[in-house]
């Protein structure tokens, strides 16, 4: 049976992000034992330790700076009572990077007493609960949890210590052992959730508290939340893969809290990088309710375009702050591309990846379905590379070309570490030479063939004071030198497209000197 049963009213609270101690009476159940996987890569079965000595499981992950502070100290209560009065078990929630994580714990190798079981599923944090990190839980010897403590301070770990000394010793635990409930709320996003987005609001309440409230990410860089009053904003960029994401606080006795979740950001495009996570979604009815009570959740004036597009923007009005905007907020509003009426998601697309993108761009269908189709046209997801409201760039693309680009075609950054840059590709200008979405060339979606392309810029005149022969085969060929079908030098032979550290972008080393004897 789900320990969720034993104590409904804390876990409720801890998914809202409250940090709060939780003693349980004696007559609790019993905790159901797992089976998992060690960092070392055996299986460690909690059914050989439950019922014969009391055992601390404890929840985190290595981008929790307040969970890694605590790991000497597990050490210590390990060592402190040994293996046969206390067994204390490390459960790890990173689900991707299962090296990093090896390594990360590589540093403690000399001094970690206690085995690390990866929760790659989430299945064991799922089974106990746990939705906000670090989350110690305390097991008696007669398998029963005696207390939950969420989040990492002085205090709590003072408290932690001393029960496990009662319940180690004394085989007991004083049912009044608990603390006071923060009242600093995180209200979205949910924990253990992921998202396509590549940036999320993250809301919660104040409890009155002046702050500041910060927020730092992956335990590294740190922004400041707008606080409003009774509830604190921010919004943070994301990215791939797990990101663990901390609000930050002052207490009144000078202390610092600390609130934390895992969201994990899952690219549209691309393989390797999947969570188990559920799609985090705002715009449901349970997850709504929570901001209900205060604020407006649905647009009036019915399905004027003017009063939509301003409603949306109450909230999401960072999607416009751009330079290029896409055409129909200005003109059509939010309505054109997301169906208000649907459930149980309100605000879905009324289309699916390029097909909605077609609605109005069909006059260019034919376009991006030549012979040859860039891999994420021909999957349809345009908006890998534009933003469908806003951007900094022309096209709304979602990054300056050439990062852009270099983003998928990372073979392309050794090329701009070299000496000599082509102008277009020193400048990112990749789609000078290729066409970003489809071509009927099949050498990297050129928009010419040969010395077709190469005279897109280079001028007539600029060719005629170019002696070197061209469509004619060498006297000898050298190592790295590219030739036409019929054996014949082209532009390529001796300019390689994109960079070079010889002098006139050769591709063959030693520049003109490594074909002619200077």
């Amino acid at each position: 049976m789900s320990v969720l049963r034993v104590f409904p009213t804390p876990v409720r609270l801890a998914l809202l992000g409250v940090l709060v101690v939780v003693s349980v009476c004696s007559g609790a159940e019993k905790v159901q034992p797992f089976t998992g996987t060690t960092l070392g890569g055996e299986t460690l079965d909690l059914g050989d330790h439950l019922g014969r000595v009391p055992v601390l499981l404890d929840f985190g992950s290595i981008y929790c700076s307040s969970c890694v502070q605590s790991i000497p100290r597990l050490a210590n209560l390990q060592n402190r009572y040994g293996p046969q009065r206390l067994r204390v078990v490390a459960v790890n929630l990173d689900t991707y990077g299962v090296s990093r994580v090896r390594r990360f714990y590589s540093q403690f190798k000399k001094t970690l007493s206690f085995p690390v079981v990866l929760d790659l599923r989430l299945e064991i944090s799922r089974q106990f609960g746990v939705s906000t990190l670090p989350t110690y839980i305390l097991v008696d010897r007669e398998g029963r949890i005696v207390q939950t403590l969420v989040g990492y301070d002085e205090d709590r770990w003072a408290s932690l210590e001393e029960n496990v000394r009662k319940v180690v010793e004394e085989g007991r635990l004083a049912a009044e052992a608990r603390a006071p409930v923060e009242k600093v709320v995180l209200l979205t996003p949910d924990n253990f959730t992921k998202t396509y987005q590549d940036s999320i609001s993250v809301v919660g309440l104040t409890g009155g508290r002046k702050g500041p409230f910060t927020l730092r990410l992956n335990g590294g860089s740190e922004q400041r939340a707008v606080n409003y009053g009774k509830m604190f904003y921010v919004r943070t960029p994301l990215s791939l893969g797990s990101n663990y994401i901390e609000i930050r606080y002052p207490r009144q006795d000078g202390t610092e809290g600390n609130l934390a979740i895992v969201l994990f950001r899952q690219p549209v495009l691309g393989e390797g990088i999947e969570s188990p996570f559920p799609e985090f979604q705002f715009h449901t009815a349970d997850r709504e309710e929570r901001c209900s009570g205060c604020h407006q959740l649905d647009p009036e004036g019915g399905g004027e375009v003017a009063v939509i597009t301003t409603f949306c923007l109450r909230c999401h009005g960072y999607l416009t702050d751009q330079t290029w905007v896409h055409g129909p907020i200005p003109v059509g509003g939010c309505s054109p591309c997301h169906d208000f009426s649907s459930k149980p998601h309100k605000y879905e697309l009324t289309a699916q990846g390029s097909e909605l993108c077609f609605t109005c761009h069909d006059d260019i269908r034919d376009k991006f379905f030549r012979e040859y189709v860039h891999g994420p046209v021909a999957m349809g997801f345009c908006t890998v590379c534009h933003s469908p409201h806003g951007s900094p760039f022309k096209y709304q693309i979602r990054l300056p070309q050439g990062d852009l680009c270099m983003g998928c075609h990372e073979s392309m950054k050794a090329k701009a570490a070299q000496f000599v840059l082509h102008k277009p590709f020193a400048d990112g200008n990749c789609s000078g030479c290729h066409d970003p979405h489809a071509s009927d060339n099949p050498s990297y979606f050129l928009k010419g063939r040969g010395e077709q392309l190469c005279r897109l810029c280079h001028d007539e005149e600029t060719m005629a004071r170019h002696k070197h022969p061209v469509g004619r085969p060498p006297k000898f060929v050298v190592p790295g030198m590219r030739l036409d079908a019929q054996g014949n030098l082209i532009c390529l032979s001796c300019h390689d497209p994109h960079a070079s550290d010889s002098d006139r972008m050769s591709p063959v080393p030693g520049g003109c000197g490594g074909c002619h004897q200077m």
